[in-house]
């Protein structure tokens, strides 16, 4: 049983989950919130999703550890196991095309930040700057490649 988030696991899990003409921006860690019930029951879904059968993934994704990864077009997101983060429960694809609104905010506590989409339904990420409890060393560096591209991406929405 491990615990412990690694580059090179992140790496590998969202080379998988992206569609093969894609090139990743950035990569990092996080933690995800989100409501897979109302994903998973629409007809016209603006998420691509899969999630393994694993006890509490059915309903919603609260605090799952995440693996984070943004290309030109898409928002990968791999959820982890909460005991064995080298088990994969779900990865989810967003079209940039299906964010309806974006917000970034610095969180409460810490050098964590929260970027909240509009899709039809919330997806909440929680992106931190600090590399405690994992083998990601550059993650402060990784966050602000991801937090200017957010910002951007909020900037170009219609």
């Amino acid at each position: 049983m491990s615990i412990s988030l690694k580059k090179e696991k992140m790496i590998e899990y969202l080379e998988k989950a992206k569609a093969h003409d894609e090139t990743f921006r950035c990569m990092l860690w996080g933690t995800v919130h989100a409501n897979l019930t109302s994903f998973q029951s629409r007809s016209a879904a603006s998420v691509i999703m899969f999630f393994a059968g694993a006890p509490g993934i059915s309903g919603s994704l609260s605090g799952a550890f995440c693996y984070i990864g943004l290309t030109e077009k898409c928002l990968y997101v791999v959820a982890l196991d909460a005991y064995n983060t080298s088990k994969i429960t779900g990865t989810f694809c967003l079209p940039f095309t299906n964010i309806t609104s974006l917000s970034v905010r610095k969180a409460f506590i810490g050098v964590s930040h929260i970027v909240q989409i509009e899709c039809g339904d919330t997806i909440r990420l929680t992106v931190k700057g600090t590399s405690i409890g994992t083998d990601i060393k550059d993650q402060k560096e990784r966050m602000a490649i991801f937090l200017s591209e957010a910002n951007a991406l909020k900037n170009n929405l219609h």
